[in-house]
């Protein structure tokens, strides 16, 4: 069993590599953490995610690449609606 590093560290982290974002990181019941990202200039949640194991949270590099994952995710979602958009412009235009 892998063992975490301490919520506060993982904060920390995690918001170092997600800025501009805003992070909050809870713990859940059964030893799984709650990521959820908040734009910076605004109070909207941008993106909630369950189930991050202690596994991804042991050290500073799977903390690091989780923190790519959540980015990845975050522009993914964030960027789709646009994209749609535009090849609805292109296949009308």
């Amino acid at each position: 069993m892998a063992t975490r590093l301490p919520l506060l560290t993982i904060e920390t982290i995690l918001r170092d590599y997600l800025h501009p974002f805003r992070c909050d990181c809870h713990a859940q019941e059964n030893s799984h953490l709650t990521v959820r990202l908040y734009e910076d200039t605004a109070d909207g949640e941008e993106l909630t995610v369950f189930g991050i194991t202690d596994y991804q949270c042991r050290d500073a590099a799977n903390l690091v690449r989780l923190a790519q994952e959540l980015r990845f995710e975050l522009y993914a979602t964030r960027s789709g609606m646009p994209v749609a958009a535009d090849a609805a412009k292109v296949v009308e235009g």
